[in-house]
């Protein structure tokens, strides 16, 4: 049998394609690559992948600075909501105190004689301004009508539920002392959910009088008035000799904002 050479036979069954020259020189147009299917040899281009242009990125930037806006102004809504929601709670909280005190007393404070300390904490409340009276009221160191002579009280008021002024120190608060026992007396007063001080007017333990024993004072307000000055903290107090407000003070004027204990929902 003749001998049939490997390689012719090789030849005859897998017949070589002759390689195609390499090119060279820089290429015009698209590249082009080479893949090999089968028989085949498809030209298929290469696209260079494409970055963001300057609109686009500005584009982007626009629509994340609009978010954090709208994020930022949501979470301001909440907190807002929220702090109002606490000072209408801590003002009913007052007034149940004050409401218990009468109870016991007979009347509320009458702080209507005394020194009001502005809304906003400027500097340290006086032991003998209404707020501080109101405070040493409702924790068992006065009576309604004199706020000379300490008492030794029960207390009206769950001082923990509030934010004061002034830290108390555990170990001698509402601690009675001496013969006979009286209340330490503490500086101090409630502070709303924006760091300012609530606000409590009520009429003179004895009214004072004028020329003919005309009262200079007549509390006309069906109760006292204890209220927040809200959250921008401007306010303008009622006529301290009636307790009563006028004009458009209450609807549009500075007061819109406040938070008043006997208008709560």
């Amino acid at each position: 049998m003749p001998s049939v050479r490997r390689d012719r036979c090789f030849s005859a069954r897998w017949p070589l394609r002759a390689r195609a020259p390499a090119r060279r020189g820089p290429l015009s147009g698209a590249q082009v690559r080479l893949r090999r299917v089968g028989d085949r040899v498809l030209h298929s281009p290469v696209t260079q992948e494409a970055g963001f242009t300057l609109v686009e990125l500005i584009t982007v930037m626009a629509i994340i600075i609009l978010l954090v806006a709208f994020s930022v102004t949501t979470i301001q809504g909440t907190k807002q909501r929220a702090a109002i929601a606490r000072a209408k709670s801590e003002l009913a909280l007052l007034a149940q105190a004050l409401e218990d005190y009468k109870r016991h007393y007979g009347d509320y404070p009458q702080t209507g004689a005394a020194g009001q300390a502005n809304a906003a904490v400027t500097g340290a409340v006086g032991s003998a301004q209404a707020q501080a009276l109101l405070f040493n009221a409702l924790t068992g160191v006065y009576a309604p009508t004199n706020f000379t002579t300490r008492v030794n009280g029960p207390i009206f008021i769950d001082v923990s539920k509030f934010t004061l002024e002034i830290a108390l120190v555990p170990a001698s608060f509402a601690v009675p002392t001496g013969t006979p026992p009286t209340k330490p007396l503490v500086a101090n007063s409630f502070l709303d959910p924006w760091g300012n001080r609530y606000l409590y007017y009520y009429k003179r333990p004895t009214p004072a009088t004028v020329a003919g024993q005309t009262p200079q004072n007549s509390w006309n307000a069906p109760a006292y008035v204890l209220y927040s000055a809200g959250p921008d903290g401007a306010q303008t107090p009622p006529n301290t000799n009636t307790g009563l407000y006028t004009g458009t003070t209450q609807t549009t004027g500075t007061n819109a904002d406040n938070l008043y204990a006997d208008k709560l929902p």
